[in-house]
């Protein structure tokens, strides 16, 4: 998959500069400067938009995002896990998004803060 295009050329590009602006982007960059496009909130969570969608392939790219800092699912708290398993409910009974994703590390350009792709495919 790391090999498929997920970005058009316009958002690759703009998430290239978005990165070269961060010093060391991967160890560095985190979201709670993106709390303002918060969608929506919960305790230990929140979702916002994707500045820089897989639009190649979605329609929606949202993102589930910790509060805290963190990098791996395995770092949450007992009450992070249990509003994640919560949330994940709710959102599976909506049925808004088609995917929950969570790369890897070999696979993630953010390691520093937990994200968790929320998308409804083209």
């Amino acid at each position: 998959m790391s090999n498929m295009k997920l970005r058009t050329k316009e958002t690759h590009v703009a998430y290239q500069d978005a990165q070269s602006s961060h010093k060391n982007f991967s160890q560095t960059k985190d979201y709670t400067q993106d709390q303002e496009r918060i969608l929506k909130e919960y305790t230990h969570w929140y979702i916002i938009p994707n500045l820089y969608p897989y639009d190649q392939v979605t329609k929606i790219h949202d993102m589930l995002v910790p509060r805290r800092v963190f990098s791996r699912m395995s770092e949450c708290n007992k009450n992070e896990w249990d509003e994640y398993l919560t949330i994940i409910a709710q959102l599976e009974q909506e049925k808004k998004y088609d995917a929950l994703i969570e790369n890897f590390a070999k696979g993630r350009s953010v390691l520093r803060h937990l994200h968790l792709h929320l998308v409804i495919w083209k």
